[in-house]
């Protein structure tokens, strides 16, 4: 399981060049963090439950090793806030139906918008809607596509750490 600090998601985010990779490199990172919180989940954190149980539950084409699965256990025990539920879900929805097609979505294009409008981790972070708007409806002398994609592209940056730091708040709350 890769563990992932703040300053490595944020270089991993910002290198990916459209939104159908950036989409992956999220969930990747997103996966990892879910896998971070579940071992939380299971009673006494007892050496052998950790190693006999958790440990193949968890492990590569285990049942927990998607981030639908894991993600619904999570939620369905209460231990995630819906939006944060919400939002995560969202992120790997959004993979998959991409992966599905052939289209390459850019930052600046309106699937991009859609996705952020969609985002409570966005759109709770008034200052940084409020900018993403602007941007976008901004007459065509201000607009510059470029600009707005790298604005995109932070806000949905910020969104990912923002989504790992509830699930370490989350996991932190309950012990």
């Amino acid at each position: 399981m890769t563990v992932f600090n703040e300053d490595q998601v944020l270089e991993t985010l910002s290198s990916q060049t459209n939104l159908n990779d950036f989409l992956h490199a999220a969930n990747v990172i997103l996966l990892s963090g879910i896998k971070q919180f579940l071992p939380h989940l299971f009673i006494n954190n007892d050496e052998d439950i950790r190693e006999f149980a958790v440990k193949p539950l968890l492990a590569k084409s285990g049942p927990l090793d998607s981030i639908d699965v894991s993600l619904r256990l999570i939620y369905a025990l209460g231990k995630i806030q819906k939006p944060v539920y919400a939002d995560i879900l969202l992120f790997s929805q959004l993979d998959e139906h991409l992966k599905a097609g052939t289209e390459i979505v850019e930052f600046h294009q309106e699937t991009a918008y859609e996705f952020i409008q969609n985002l409570s981790c966005v759109t709770d972070n008034t200052l940084m809607f409020q900018s993403v708007e602007k941007m976008k409806f901004a007459g065509f002398e201000t607009f510059s596509k470029a600009r707005y994609g790298n604005l995109v592209r932070t806000a949905l940056s910020l969104a990912v750490t923002d989504l790992l730091k509830e699930l370490t708040y989350e996991r932190d709350a309950d012990h």
